[in-house]
């Protein structure tokens, strides 16, 4: 009996929360104000007269309507100094991309979404940049010499000078023609070309500043050996060879402080005097820029080290000079093999030479091969005629110019046929 009267009591409380809540949920919802949405899609920035009478009502729970005439109201016209709206794409801007119409847009659209114009300015500055960069890269490219082989000379720096100058005034002129006069003052700057050419694909990259720098550095060092030539001729002295070895490795000293291991090994494989001597030393072969690279890489730490101390080999004493040799000649048969070392091995020979500059002075290559085993052949005959005591004096000179016509003859015929076969 007790237990029934106490669930009873429980339903009666349940069933009056749940009418409390439901009462509350009703006084809420009728005492807030309506929310009304407003279409502005048709709203204009002008407003004109009109003499109608304008009402307005307020919308809630007490109503208030209010009249307002306007009369004699002029046309007031508002003005928009709205920045232009920025102009979303799914392309990426860079560098390649400056001298382009689009890029113009790019630029108002940076600073549409409110980029300050301090970036925005050093974006455009880093993309031109980066575009004359590449276009200065090219121009270093197109007049790369064939650094592996032996020249008369070298492209004129006068030359790169006259394209650096005019690729300088056009960036000057994109950069006043995206960012205005003031800027395009301030960020002037002019490469030099008066020392080296700096070309290729490694020295052609390097930034502004550092091609300005190695272009000091090296004329710097051309000042230095001027000064050390002038010294000794005044003094009647002849040039040290170490003291000139010194003077080298002080330039490549200043380079190492500001370029990397790769672009000092590109410097010194194309301006430096152990390539220029090597060169001559492989003239014979006709060395493949790989070939030039990796002889290059085994002789030039022994050469450099051998001149800094001696200055030349001729300041060795015999046995100094048999080890250099010896370890210079198995450095390069390590970096070119034993067939191609073999090439240049007969290049050492100055019979070799001499039928190398025949065949290259008749425009037949190929011929060299035999010449040089005819070159061996008269050589040995003209051996055997030095040594003949039966000859008078007479007949040696009557028998060494029958062979130099012999020779002569010969040389034609090989010629000849290499044309044939041609």
């Amino acid at each position: 009996m007790r237990d029934r009267s106490l669930l009873r009591l429980f339903l009666g409380l349940n069933v009056a929360l749940a009418a409390a809540f439901i009462a509350y949920l009703y006084i809420s919802n009728n005492s807030q104000p309506k929310v009304v949405t407003a279409d502005f899609s048709k709203a204009t920035n002008t407003v004109k007269r009109s003499n109608a009478p304008v009402t307005v009502s307020a919308v809630g729970s007490n109503k208030i309507s209010t009249t307002v005439a306007l009369t004699n109201a002029p046309t007031l016209a508002v003005a928009s100094n709205a920045p232009p709206a920025p102009v979303f794409t799914q392309k990426k801007f860079g560098w390649k991309d400056v001298e382009s119409p689009e890029y113009v847009k790019y630029m108002s659209s940076l600073r549409a979404v409110g980029c300050p114009e301090e970036k925005v300015k050093n974006i455009i500055l880093a993309d031109i940049n980066d575009l004359f960069q590449e276009k200065k890269l090219q121009i270093a490219l197109q007049h790369d010499q064939q650094w592996w082989k032996a020249q008369t000379e070298y492209l004129m720096a006068n030359v790169m000078q006259e394209r650096g100058h005019a690729l300088e005034e056009a960036r000057q002129a994109l950069i006043e023609k995206l960012l205005g006069p003031e800027v395009a003052d301030k960020q002037h700057e002019s490469l030099l070309w008066n020392s080296v050419q700096l070309t290729g694909p490694v020295l052609g990259k390097l930034p502004a500043q550092l091609h300005n720098q190695v272009q000091e550095i090296c004329a710097d060092s051309i000042q230095r050996h001027q000064a050390y030539f002038w010294e000794r001729a005044n003094q009647g002295q002849p040039l040290n060879n170490v003291e000139m070895a010194n003077l080298r490795e002080h330039t490549r000293t200043e380079l190492r402080k500001i370029l990397s291991p790769i672009e000092v090994e590109e410097f010194v494989l194309r301006y430096s005097h152990n390539a220029s001597q090597l060169r001559e030393e492989l003239r014979g072969m006709d060395p493949t820029p790989d070939e030039f690279r990796k002889v290059f890489r085994a002789t030039d730490p022994l050469d450099h080290q051998m001149q800094m101390e001696f200055g030349g080999v001729e300041a060795m004493s015999d046995k100094q000079r048999e080890r250099y040799q010896k370890d210079r000649e198995s450095a390069i048969r390590e970096a070119l093999g034993s067939q191609r070392f073999q090439a240049y091995a007969l290049t050492k020979d100055p019979l070799y030479r001499q039928a190398q500059m025949t065949a290259l002075q008749y425009g037949a290559p190929t011929a060299i091969l035999p010449i040089y085993e005819m070159a061996k052949l008269s050589e040995t005959k003209r051996q055997k005629i030095l040594r003949d005591a039966t000859l008078t004096p007479q007949q040696r000179i009557e028998a060494l110019n029958a062979l130099n016509v012999e020779q002569q003859r010969s040389v034609q015929q090989i010629v000849n046929d290499s044309a044939v076969r041609r």
